[in-house]
């Protein structure tokens, strides 16, 4: 019976992984990413050609649903870049974060804590595309958010990421995945934070893409 459930265990990982590559391949047969640069324009950094498949080499939008690197804080993407490294963040006996991505997964379990820092410093300091519209009227709720994350306000924290002019498509994602882990960690949960289960015990689903549509059309900032 224990090597029945390991082989459906492994079976459901397996089908897990093949489904993350379809949509990605989908993705980049709708549509497609820029031309990829010449080899002597990528820069010699360990691991970097894997990153710049998606996020491209100045690492900002190239497809919805793909997050903006370019400009991010530079300690929230190391933390990151380790959190996929792991899978899950145990602390005190507790999964107080987790991120699972059949890809990143892979892609970080390959390179070192140092060599993913390095990649981290090399998105951080790239110039972010800003929007010039006037910023949106902050939908109610969204105050919860912007303690952290900052909004029209800077960024205050070194390890939250600004969610300013960031792709809307990746946002409304994110954000369902960290709302539908406010009742409490369940395994194999794609995204988990344990702040999440305080932020967003009471808040209501339908005003979620609100959120992410406003911290998408503000312009960048929070470095």
């Amino acid at each position: 019976m224990r090597t029945a459930r390991v082989l459906v265990s492994d079976s459901r990982h397996a089908l897990s992984a093949l489904a993350a590559i379809a949509v990605l391949l989908a993705a980049l047969i709708v549509f497609p990413r820029p031309a990829f640069p010449a080899p002597e324009k990528i820069p010699k950094v360990v691991g970097i050609y894997g990153c710049i498949q998606c996020h491209s080499l100045d690492g900002k939008i190239t497809m919805p649903g793909v997050p903006r690197l370019a400009g991010q804080r530079r300690t929230y993407l190391s933390r990151q870049l380790n959190h996929f490294k792991l899978g899950e963040v145990i602390y005190d006996g507790e999964v107080v974060s987790a991120r699972r991505h059949a890809v990143m997964n892979d892609l970080a379990k390959r390179l070192s804590t140092s060599q993913l820092r390095t990649i981290a410093h090399f998105y951080s300091i790239k110039s972010c595309q800003t929007n010039t519209a006037a910023a949106p009227a902050p939908p109610a709720g969204v105050e919860r958010c912007e303690v952290c994350h900052g909004g029209v306000r800077a960024n205050p924290w070194r390890d939250t990421p600004s969610l300013n002019a960031q792709d809307v498509t990746y946002l409304k994602r994110t954000i369902h995945n960290l709302w539908q882990a406010r009742q409490g960690y369940k395994a194999g949960a794609r995204r988990h934070h344990r702040m999440a289960e305080v932020m967003f015990i009471d808040a209501d689903e339908p005003n979620l893409d609100a959120y992410a549509e406003y911290f998408a059309a503000l312009p960048c900032g929070g470095k």
